[in-house]
């Protein structure tokens, strides 16, 4: 999937998302508090739509590429309740208009009480649900709901969020039935889990993830995981699996949680470029949060040299990553009162003399205040 374009507005909270074009590595930069973060969790809150979510109050418009060429134009808006006393995970928002388009031909028109597919009247359906939950199973559909479904927010917690995920029947018959990088690729599995199957059936692409880690954090000689057999309060048995690691000249192996932050983090990212799905979204918010220098320009560099089809969508404010990015595929956030923009930075004469672009971009007020200039 490749995100072509998003526009996105939240009545509720009262922001609204000017057009934005997207390339297979978009660099948001921009002050702080003008939306950059709220950019990715629109694209986060349209992949809740899809799986069937009822979001208070937003309204979208989103074009995107699935891996076959296939062009798909989806829009929609909620209802907006503003009274957030009552509003809850529980409620349920009526779905205003919906539209969905397949390389420039519209397949589905809905408006409140008649939802028009192909032409024809469908059968009464779930008012607060969108139709590409509800009929993901069309032909037709089918593949937006997918790729939808591959935007994948690459949060700051690492493995941390695996601590105590469980893999049941960690036996052979797990490892028959994800037998191959792309089968596993393909699983639902977190990252870590993804990385532990690995390392049972394909020694090859396991040794490349671990021996990458090993270069960038040289005082390691060896990665694994240990599988824990507990007991829960109803005296039902759990298989949890954990990484760890082995450094030079120290007898005992580090296991999870007591490994750094940065090689937590370092090991998430490298996992999740070999181990996503073809054509998934990285959204990834301050990528330089917890990592060392010596993490960042490694991975970045793995980023850069992707020759997957993965998209990145990431913002940050370190020198080092944006002066890694070609200054053609930032994007400057500005924000004026409610309503975000954003700008490609060669209309501020950026990359049009010798000077470093990173000076040049934070020297602009626009960068620095976050406002336009009129």
């Amino acid at each position: 999937m490749k995100i072509l374009s998003l526009s996105f507005c939240n009545k509720v909270s009262a922001w609204t998302l000017n057009e934005l074009f997207f390339n297979k590595l978009t660099l948001l930069v921009g002050a702080s508090g003008v939306g950059k973060t709220q950019i990715l969790k629109s694209l986060v809150a349209l992949k809740e739509v899809a799986e069937g979510g009822s979001l208070n109050g937003i309204s979208w418009k989103i074009k995107f590429e699935t891996e076959n060429r296939h062009l798909y134009l989806w829009e929609g808006e909620f209802e907006a309740n503003k009274d957030m006393f009552n509003d809850n995970d529980e409620s349920k928002y009526i779905i205003q208009s919906e539209k969905l388009f397949l390389n420039h031909e519209q397949i589905i028109d809905r408006i409140p009480g008649k939802i028009i597919f192909n032409g024809h009247k469908t059968v009464k359906l779930s008012n607060t649900e969108s139709i590409i939950h509800l009929l993901k199973e069309e032909d037709e559909i089918k593949p937006a709901f997918e790729n939808i479904l591959k935007i994948h927010f690459s949060n700051q917690l690492g493995f941390a969020q695996d601590k105590g995920t469980v893999i049941d029947d960690v036996d052979d018959v797990l490892f028959e039935k994800y037998n191959s990088l792309k089968k596993i690729q393909e699983s639902e599995f977190r990252t870590s889990s993804k990385l532990f199957l690995l390392s049972k059936v394909e020694d090859k692409y396991f040794n490349k993830i671990r021996n990458r880690f090993i270069e960038i954090f040289p005082t390691v000689e060896d990665l694994g995981f240990t599988v824990k057999v507990e007991n829960d309060i109803f005296g039902e048995t759990t298989k949890s699996v954990f990484f760890r690691i082995k450094e030079k000249n120290v007898d005992k192996w580090i296991e999870f949680p007591n490994i750094s932050w940065g090689m937590v983090r370092t090991l998430k990212h490298l996992s999740e470029i070999y181990l996503c799905a073809e054509g998934t979204v990285f959204l990834i918010d301050e990528f330089e949060n917890s990592l060392g220098i010596n993490c960042i320009n490694e991975i970045m560099s793995d980023i850069l040299n992707s020759g997957r089809q993965l998209q990145f969508i990431i913002t940050s404010h370190h020198p080092y990553i944006i002066n890694s990015i070609k200054y053609t595929d930032w994007k400057l956030v500005t924000r004026n009162a409610n309503m975000i923009n954003t700008h490609n930075v060669e209309k501020f004469n950026i990359g049009k003399s010798k000077h470093d672009a990173f000076m040049q971009l934070i020297q602009l007020e626009e960068y620095q205040t976050g406002t336009e200039q009129v």
